[in-house]
């Protein structure tokens, strides 16, 4: 497949996906408003120790395994294979496996990150699907980050273009919920703004949630082994 194709390719993921959320909403609203519950209780447990201490085992062992099981919800949905709410559990099942992933492709990206942002950001790019991996084909720890290393390769800078779209989000779109302070005795406070409310609904309702299943779409189709290559034209003999 040449670069044309491969843009081409990259671009449909995006217009796909909005099909995929548009035609999946009833099924996609409780499991985004589940998780949104869910991660309220990250700011409740700030609020209440005024420490981060408490918090960092809840989104570890909690927030962790729903947030990767919603990768097979997603990644259901963008094959029309039968998703359901239930899937947001899967990573349960093959928990120390789903956690062990996340972990691991944390340090690694941070570890890259660390020595300059492109080697982080290359890093992940690389190993990002080793979180769908353990999910979807039940693999291990380190089948998961050769599955990912092996589908992406030749695909990075594509999924660049989605990875930079979902950290742009992340970063200047507001959220409700603020965490200020210093790390050993942070404050956690409401912005309950009409424009701040407004702007994240649409970031954890539909932007997000659009550009998860892009990725989902872009697993999908790095899975499929490539077609044949064409066969050369035969030469008419006079």
């Amino acid at each position: 497949m040449d670069n044309f194709q491969k843009d081409k390719e990259a671009l449909s993921w995006l217009t796909r996906a909005w099909d995929d959320y548009a035609g999946n909403l009833p099924l996609l609203l409780p499991a985004l408003l589940f998780q949104a519950a869910l991660a309220s209780g990250t700011f409740y447990l700030i609020s209440r120790f005024r420490s981060l201490l408490p918090a960092m085992p809840y989104m570890l062992f909690v927030l962790t395994p729903v947030s990767t099981g919603a990768n097979l919800l997603y990644i259901k949905i963008a094959r029309g294979s039968g998703a359901r709410f239930t899937d947001l559990f899967s990573a349960f099942p093959v928990y120390h496996r789903a956690v062990a992933v996340s972990i691991v492709l944390g340090f690694v990206t941070m570890g890259g990150a660390l020595l300059l942002i492109v080697p982080g950001v290359v890093l992940y790019l690389a190993y990002c699907f080793s979180e769908y991996a353990v999910v979807d084909r039940r693999t291990g720890i380190k089948e998961s980050f050769a599955l990912s290393a092996a589908i992406t390769e030749g695909w990075k800078s594509r999924l660049l273009v989605l990875f930079s779209l979902i950290v742009l989000i992340n970063v200047f779109v507001p959220d409700i919920y603020l965490v200020t302070g210093p790390l050993k005795t942070p404050s956690a406070s409401l912005d309950l703004k009409p424009w701040t409310v407004a702007a994240a609904a649409l970031k954890t309702l539909v932007f997000l949630p659009w550009l998860c299943l892009a990725m989902a779409r872009a697993y999908n189709f790095l899975l499929l082994p490539p077609g044949p290559e064409p066969a050369p034209e035969e030469t008419p003999v006079d």
